[in-house]
């Protein structure tokens, strides 16, 4: 099926080309088959560009702050964040229809559950909800199998918690399900779902979340099936504390001698990067997804953007589910990291181009590894956000603005008028054309007020863990 779109200006290239006036794409089989001036009237009142990338995020229907979870340290924040039993389609759907209202054609999910016994069917419950909902989703499968409290031996955590805390944790270890499982359900998953739509990665959480071993045979599969891992590392100072004090040739060293380190690798966060690990992830082919407002907002720090840009490292951006404003606004964090990353010196570090790159092409790999994306041309992914130009640009006195340094610093989720993702219309007119979001919001805030109300204690608890986690890490000197 061939259709057109006629937009007033085209940003095919944001940062690195002018837009183009009165522009009409013709679009085929899910790609832009030509572009051309447009006979009709001028339609100056809209802006088309490629769609957005959220290069990590956790799919929160939910979000943390409404479970109690409240800013704090990340390892405190952990400790207290509640996980309802929730429809994981209806969640998804939610948390994939607010990134397609912000503009987003396509997110990593990492997915939150470690229910072994569940995670195939959650996982068919993602998929549909990414299927109705039209946008590229790289589904994250977790792995984890150490430090689930605390980092290192869970029994120092004791002393910190009630009688009733201390047999809840110890059952809860008693119970760990066997990373082997967890890995090998990945496939299973990918052969009941995977598409050009719809990929399914490894996910080992995190380096201090999971034994050697069980990181060694994810290595393994990821060479043996081509299958991408999306893994947190180096996200806070007590994670490079710990990692520092266990691994003796350094943990970005000890991931590269196990075969981990490859093209099909992105590490989230990676604020406590060395210049040597930068130089070591650039030249195996690492993606780094910087997760500007989660550190901010978890005091995590500041990724180290001047350190990949002088090594070549790739990196893109995602929201990790903790927005600044806590709304999934992705144009107003990118606005929030090119302003943190740009430098102090005359000439900016991080210039709307670079920015864009990394935003676009580099974030795709994020998803499934190509960095084919970013770019509105003949033959490209017909993937592109419409945005509402005259909202942002109406006051404007100088003639012919540079409309990509308007988007820096104008535009938010409220300008995005429309959503194309592999030709798709997902997005129309500000609204999502398959689904109704606020009477699934309602649903799911309904049931997740419900699920809560069967166990109300379940608040006192979450804030008992997160100051007793607090005590630990003060009191044992590992707050650092």
């Amino acid at each position: 099926m061939t259709r057109g779109l006629a937009v007033g200006r085209l940003l095919a290239e944001p940062g690195r080309a002018p837009a183009l006036r009165n522009a009409e794409l013709t679009i085929a089989d899910g790609r832009i088959a030509g572009i051309a001036d447009s006979n009709g009237a001028p339609r100056d009142g809209r802006i088309a560009l490629p769609a957005m990338v959220n290069a990590h995020d956790h799919g929160y229907g939910v979000l943390p702050l409404a479970l109690g979870g409240c800013d704090d340290a990340l390892e405190c924040w952990i400790a207290s964040f509640l996980r309802l039993p929730l429809d994981p389609r209806l969640e998804a759907a939610v948390a994939f229809g607010r990134m397609a209202l912000a503009g987003i054609g396509a997110t990593v999910h990492c997915h939150n559950s470690l229910a072994v016994d569940r995670l195939e069917s959650e996982a068919d419950g993602v998929a549909r909800a990414a299927a109705e909902v039209g946008i590229r989703v790289a589904f994250s499968c977790p792995v984890r199998d150490r430090n689930p409290w605390v980092y290192g031996d869970q029994q120092d955590l004791l002393p910190y918690l009630n009688d009733d805390d201390r047999a809840a944790m110890q059952a809860a270890l008693a119970a760990a399900a066997p990373a082997h499982r967890q890995v090998e359900q990945v496939e299973d998953i990918a052969a009941a779902h995977e598409s050009e739509m719809f990929q399914v990665q490894y996910g080992p959480v995190g380096p201090q979340w999971c034994r050697d071993d069980t990181l060694e045979r994810i290595a393994e599969a990821s060479a043996l099936h081509n299958r991408r891992v999306h893994m947190h590392l180096l996200e806070s100072p007590r994670q490079r504390a710990w990692l520092d004090a266990t691994y003796e040739q350094g943990i970005v060293r000890f991931l590269d001698d196990i075969g981990l380190l490859s093209p099909r690798l992105t590490v989230a966060h990676g604020v406590h990067l060395t210049e040597e690990e930068c130089a070591l992830l650039a030249e195996r082919g690492v993606t780094v997804s910087v997760n500007t407002s989660s550190n901010l907002r978890m005091r995590s720090g500041f990724a180290p953007v001047q350190r990949y840009l002088r090594h070549g490292v790739q990196f893109g951006f995602g929201l990790d589910g903790a927005a600044h404003d806590d709304d999934q606004d992705y144009f107003r964090d990118l606005r929030l990291a090119g302003r943190l990353h740009n430098g102090a010196g005359l000439d900016p570090e991080l210039p709307p181009a670079r920015l864009f790159r990394a935003a676009l092409r580099d974030g795709f790999r994020a998803i499934d590894g190509s960095g084919d994306y970013g770019a509105l041309a003949p033959g490209a992914r017909a993937d592109i956000a419409i945005l509402d130009y005259a909202g942002m640009a109406g006051d404007s006195v100088v003639e012919n603005l540079d409309e990509t340094e308007v988007l820096l610093t104008r535009a938010t989720s409220r300008h995005v008028r429309g959503l194309i993702v592999a030709g798709r219309t997902v997005v129309a007119e500000g609204t999502l054309t398959a689904l109704d979001l606020p009477k699934l919001e309602a649903d799911l805030t309904a049931r997740a007020r419900r699920a809560a109300a069967d166990d109300p204690g379940q608040f006192a608890r979450g804030h008992r863990r997160r100051e007793a986690v607090r005590a630990y890490y003060a009191n044992t000197g590992r707050l650092t």
